[in-house]
């Protein structure tokens, strides 16, 4: 049996099967797409999938708990909601609100704009990705 694990809610899961990564599914604007080894297919709804495919849906993990002020060790000053590490930027990521669609990266950084480098705490995702930066830092001190 493979077992579909939930990474983004109702859009992104990888499939396992004897706890070894067998490949993902990926809702996108035609349908939902399953990759297995070298194998896509395609089906038009979720529903329709978990039928032809005998693949397992785990439920979703939800959290509403409040963190504190730290995600990954990098202190936000904040409350911290929905923390998660961005494996491919190394970056700790959390929301200020439970159900907020900003996502903010916890520490300090140094962020690069418009030939002028400024030292940031917990700086917009979007921001990271439009500039240029340096982090993350656990302090003020550090990232000068």
């Amino acid at each position: 049996m493979i077992l579909a694990k939930p990474v983004i809610a109702d859009r992104y899961w990888i499939l396992k099967k004897d706890n070894h990564k067998v490949g993902e599914i990926e809702v996108d604007n035609n349908g939902v797409v399953v990759k297995i080894q070298n194998t896509v297919k395609r089906y038009t709804t979720i529903k329709m999938l978990g039928r032809e495919s005998g693949i397992e849906f785990a439920p979703v993990e939800t959290s509403t708990v409040v963190h504190g002020n730290q995600a990954y060790g990098y202190d936000t000053g904040t409350p911290v909601f929905n923390v998660l590490w961005d494996v491919k930027h190394k970056l700790p990521l959390f929301t200020k609100e439970d159900k907020s669609k900003s996502w903010f990266a916890a520490g300090w950084y140094r962020v690069k704009q418009h030939r002028t480098w400024k030292t940031v705490q917990n700086p917009k995702l979007i921001t990271l990705q439009r500039y240029t930066y340096q982090g993350p830092f656990h302090s003020k001190e550090e990232a000068k």
